[in-house]
């Protein structure tokens, strides 16, 4: 593999990444709200020329370059928190104010920096003949991570699959575009959720001494 040849078409690109990142930082994208940043992700892969793009029934806009059988994934979360106090910020967050070193703006690193990369990567890798044979490249724009992290690729899963254990024998590789201050890592860390569930006894607030609080003894 000619990694020069691919840094200089990264190069090539790089006036186009940042002015699409640009646009998708100029849309207020929070969590339910992707809709404006979602038909922008799309209007780009279609003019890069992916073979088929999407949006699903959840809203997730999935971009597809190759033919093949197995599935190469590349996910960005396209959702961002939101802004807090306008006021506290040195720069507008929804311009995606740029110097020569960094793109500044809501989203820009958390998460649609690696959307630009992963739209403009797959162009690439159609570009200089990258794709595996018998693979294709699936980029995903993911909704409401940062409300619902999980939940998209639940509906992605059981949509384009026939549930989990057909999308392990199809999708090869996983690739998450999480910002990681340009170091690869692995994303195997698993993950878990709890409940716990404390009984108390309801009472008037006039007299608490009759009730038993359920999250006072579930505190410590």
């Amino acid at each position: 593999m000619d990694f020069e040849k691919i840094k200089s078409a990264a190069e090539g690109y790089k006036a186009e990444m940042s002015r699409f990142l640009r646009d998708m930082i100029s849309h207020p994208s929070e969590s339910c709200e992707e809709k404006e940043v979602v038909m922008c992700i799309k209007a780009e892969m279609e003019k890069l020329g992916f073979d088929k793009v999407e949006i699903d029934g959840l809203g997730n806009v999935i971009g597809w370059m190759g033919q093949g059988e197995k599935i190469i994934a590349i996910d960005s979360h396209i959702d961002t928190v939101g802004i807090g106090n306008i006021d506290n910020w040195e720069a507008d967050p929804y311009k995606g104010y740029e110097t020569d070193d960094i793109i500044f703006g809501r989203g820009g690193s958390d998460q649609e920096g690696g959307m630009a990369s992963a739209v403009y990567g797959a162009k690439i890798m159609k570009d200089l003949g990258l794709i595996p044979e018998g693979y294709k490249i699936m980029v995903v724009g993911s909704v409401q991570e940062e409300d619902c992290d999980g939940m998209c690729w639940q509906y992605i899963v059981n949509k384009y699959f026939q549930g989990p254990e057909d999308a392990r024998s199809k999708i090869e590789f996983v690739i998450s575009t999480e910002p990681t201050d340009g170091g690869i890592y692995r994303g195997h860390r698993g993950r878990m959720e709890i409940r716990v569930d404390v009984k108390g006894v309801s009472c008037h607030g006039s007299a608490p001494h009759r009730g038993d609080n359920a999250i006072y003894k579930m505190a410590d």
